[in-house]
């Protein structure tokens, strides 16, 4: 008999009130096709735990027993081709918090981060581990409904207003389906209503594995083929935080096309990423999901370490400060003079930037401190234009658009130009933040940001231009050259392959977007 499972594992999470005749089915069934079955669950700090089954007549007439000896929070993922939950109660029982810190507040956090849902959560990243989900065990994705949301399932009716509140898609079985054959299947995720279908999830689960559906592609090619050491790009950051994946995403579209990369700060300090940003299980609260891949997690930790060959790319940013003159007082003594030497000395910066093709300023909330009324910034923006090369920025990187002025006209440099930028949408009500050193927040929260950026935008850009938000779009970048603006993470990569497109596309791109 073949057995295509061979080597494979196969992790069973349960709990007290289970079903002895589901468990020898995962048991039996997985192991007639050659893997190997491990029960998990959360044993509370002990070496084992003893579970007992439920008790029904006719089905359960009498009590069984379990014991556990591994912990789902002590496994590797990695080591497992499926994770299957079981039905009847364990959900329920895995569902429960031990916090007592209980109120409005944190309840969706509470909900979300007990063990059995932040495990369930790390399966459910990993598209290459088949998750098979039985009956009520749905119960466990419903705290995250970026989870859940537009995902084809069926389950237990005593749950389905939860599923179906949770932003599943119910799909029951075609009418006269057998009640053990009730099984849906969606990409990595098996799901069934009953535990009389246990064998048909079993064999679902099984072909999934063999079958798996396609990769997520995590390195996407660069946006059109170039010629390396031809372009050198200027990237701006903050050094009260940026957010990561705003410069690993586009930094890793210049890398792959081989362009020349310079980091500048405000004054010359090494930049540090947002906690957060490099936290996959971090919950956006605008967006009530994570919005950090484990994969961008783990880039924005190894550029954010100063002893990784990456981090020390960090290291010693220009100094935009030392680089760029500060425009004096007017009410200063000897203004006159004073802007004299201001001009003399912005002349000879512009020369400086000769030797560069385009300007990107990173977002996060680290701008709204030290970029966005920055003049130095403002002055270093203008140069470019005044240079025709391509400015971009990302999110709050954006403000600088609006705020760059020439000192005479006081003009907007976006006026009758399309941009994005961080909508109105994704704005956080509480919690904007800075950081004060590596990995460490600075002690004070702003609340919601000081400035709905999308308000500004729309009144810089006037009655030609216009802001577009793309809110419910899973991606704004928008090209409107010598500007190309991206509103958030989601958009990073796909900023920096545009700002490749418009240097070296053929032709060049010079509209996109809108």
């Amino acid at each position: 008999m073949t057995q295509p499972l061979a080597g494979k594992k196969i992790a069973v999470v349960v709990e007290s009130q289970y079903i002895p005749g589901e468990i020898r089915i995962y048991q039996e069934r997985f192991a007639a096709h050659g893997a190997e079955v491990e029960l998990v669950s959360r044993l509370w700090g002990q070496s084992s735990q003893r579970f007992y089954s439920t008790v029904e007549p006719g089905v359960v007439d009498a009590l069984e027993w379990l014991e556990v000896t591994t912990d789902f929070d002590d496994i590797d993922l990695e080591d497992y081709a499926a994770v299957i939950v079981s039905a009847n109660y364990t959900s329920v029982r895995l569902r429960w918090s031990e916090r007592e810190d209980l109120n409005t507040g944190n309840a969706a956090e509470v909900a979300r981060s007990v063990p059995a849902a932040d495990f369930l959560r790390r399966a459910m990243a990993d598209p290459r581990i088949i998750k098979g989900l039985a009956c009520h065990a749905l119960w466990l994705l419903t705290p995250s409904p970026d989870l859940l949301a537009g995902r084809k399932v069926i389950c237990n009716k005593v749950g389905l207003a939860d599923v179906i509140n949770a932003g599943a898609l119910y799909t029951p079985c075609p009418p006269g389906t057998p009640a053990e054959q009730q099984v849906v299947v969606d990409r990595d995720l098996v799901t069934n209503n009953s535990w009389h279908a246990s064998a048909a999830l079993v064999d679902a689960v099984k072909d999934r594995i063999l079958d798996p559906p396609p990769a997520p592609r995590y390195e996407p090619v660069p946006a059109v083929p170039v010629t390396p050491d031809q372009r050198r790009i200027l990237i701006l950051l903050s050094e009260w935080g940026y957010w990561g994946e705003e410069l690993v995403g586009p930094l890793g579209e210049f890398d792959r096309a081989g362009y020349r990369v310079d980091f500048c700060t405000p004054t010359g300090k090494r930049p540090n990423a947002i906690p957060v940003s490099m936290d996959p299980d971090f919950f956006d609260p605008p967006l009530q999901r994570p919005v950090t891949t484990a994969q961008m997690a783990a880039l924005v930790r190894e550029i954010d370490d100063p002893t990784t060959e990456q981090g020390r790319r960090l290291d010693s940013p220009i100094s935009l400060a030392d680089w760029f003159p500060e425009r004096p007082y007017f009410a200063a003594p000897t203004f006159v003079r004073g802007l004299e030497a201001y001009n003399r000395r912005l002349v000879e910066a512009e020369r400086e930037l000769e030797s560069f093709d385009a300007l990107l300023i990173v977002g996060g909330s680290g701008p709204i401190v030290d970029l966005a009324n920055n003049q130095r910034v403002h002055d270093l923006i203008l140069a470019f234009l005044r240079a025709d090369k391509l400015v971009g920025a990302e999110c709050y990187g954006v403000t600088c658009l609006a705020f760059a002025r020439d000192m005479n006209l006081r003009e907007s440099i976006i006026w009758g130009k399309h941009v994005t930028g961080h909508c109105l949408e994704y704005d956080y009500q509480d919690g904007t933040a800075f950081v004060a050193s590596r990995g460490r927040f600075l002690d004070f929260n702003m609340g919601p940001p000081p400035y709905p950026l999308e308000f500004i935008l729309r009144d810089a850009t006037g009655p030609e231009g216009g802001y577009h938000g793309n809110f419910g779009h899973p991606t704004s970048v928008i090209v409107d050259y010598p500007f190309i603006t991206g509103r958030s993470t989601p958009d990073s990569i796909l900023t920096g392959q545009k700002m490749i497109e418009v240097l070296d596309g053929v032709p060049p791109l010079r509209r996109w977007g809108w």
